[in-house]
């Protein structure tokens, strides 16, 4: 578990500078969590929490990364997905070694791994999902198609 921190430390915790629309925008890694899931497959989710703060999902080999994001200035929704491919391509290495070394250590089901000053909206995501995952619930809510 102390290596699974420690990756997270060195290689997560951080600033990324990205161009948007012709801007640099600044995003800083705010949060860090790591959570067992049945799937071998890879996936991922972005969820925007207030205007500046999103959660990048990983899911990886069967483990789910969540990354929790805080962006210097509002991003406009039509940058997203330029933002989600600029992170995952940057962020793919770290997120790598994290589950390489999950997968020889880790026998937890849900754990957090950093919090560096997440917001109250960030630390309420973050914990709930933290929550249904030690518990077994489902973490994401159907929605019935209109």
């Amino acid at each position: 578990m102390i290596n699974l921190y420690a990756i997270a430390q060195r290689e997560l915790a951080k600033d990324l500078l990205f161009e948007v629309d012709d801007e640099v925008v600044t995003f800083s890694v705010k949060g860090v969590m790591i959570a067992k899931t049945n799937s071998k497959g890879y996936n991922f989710s972005f969820v925007e929490i207030t205007d500046n703060e999103f959660v990048l999902a990983v899911q990886m080999r069967g483990y789910v990364i969540y990354l929790g994001l805080e962006s210097d200035e509002v991003i406009d929704e039509d940058a997203y997905p330029e933002i989600v491919r600029a992170l995952i391509n940057h962020l793919l290495p770290a997120l790598h070694a994290l589950v390489k070394e999950a997968e020889k250590s880790y026998t937890g089901k849900a754990d957090l791994l950093l919090d560096d000053n997440m917001s109250p909206e960030m630390k309420e995501f973050f914990y709930e999902l933290l929550l249904k995952h030690k518990r077994g619930l489902p973490t994401h809510e159907q929605v019935d198609v209109a």
